[in-house]
């Protein structure tokens, strides 16, 4: 026997059911935390049995992963416009620096990796804590973001500074970083913007 639809289609009432899902994973993540998020609690939130969640997902990790990749295309735009706007490197670079600090304080950076490392590395000593690459990994939209990212990067301090691209871009990345771990400490983003500028400026005629 097929379950009770409240949609005009069979596909309809699953997407519905999805997007259902993932919409209270969410509300449950960014109110309550990584922890709280169960499959007791997601299927009493959306209003569906608890052993009915699993015809739209195939697990809770998958319910995590998609709650961070719904804004990826979202901010993929975001990312591409900010590259084309202008046409000087050094503009185009400034531009990405700025949308990811933006990003970052409207999402939660340390929020988001909370939630995507959620039970990953209980139990282990500090040195077997997973890396960057391998909390990203567990999304592959995430991954792709990032990658896309630093793509850019490279490529626009290799326009700039040929010779020294690779210690920018890694350096840039490293502010990057420090940028968004501040922001996640309160600090003003106006700030962090104003002095992550300051220091590009500064890799920018070090050569």
């Amino acid at each position: 026997m097929n379950p009770k639809i409240s949609a005009p289609s069979v596909r309809e009432h699953h997407d519905m059911m999805f997007e259902k899902l993932v919409d209270s994973a969410e509300e449950i993540l960014r109110s309550e935390g990584p922890a709280a998020l169960t499959a007791g609690v997601v299927a009493k939130s959306a209003g569906i049995a608890r052993n009915s969640i699993y015809r739209y997902i195939e697990s809770i990790d998958d319910l995590r992963a998609l709650v961070l990749e719904r804004y990826i295309p979202e901010w993929g735009e975001r990312l591409t416009r900010a590259v084309e706007e202008h046409d000087e490197p050094y503009d185009r670079l400034q531009n990405l620096i700025a949308l990811s600090l933006d990003i970052g304080a409207e999402a939660g950076h340390q929020w988001l990796v909370d939630v995507l490392t959620a039970g990953v590395g209980r139990g282990k000593r500090p040195q077997e804590m997973p890396s960057g690459p391998d909390i990203q990994s567990r999304s592959g939209a995430v991954m792709n973001f990032h990658q896309e990212l630093a793509r850019h990067i490279s490529e626009l301090w290799q326009e700039l500074t040929p010779e020294n691209a690779t210690v920018n871009s890694r350096m840039t990345r490293s502010l990057l970083d420090a940028g968004l771990k501040l922001l996640d400490q309160g600090h003003d983003l106006e700030k962090v913007k104003a002095t992550s500028m300051r220091v590009l400026d500064a890799l920018r005629t070090s050569d």
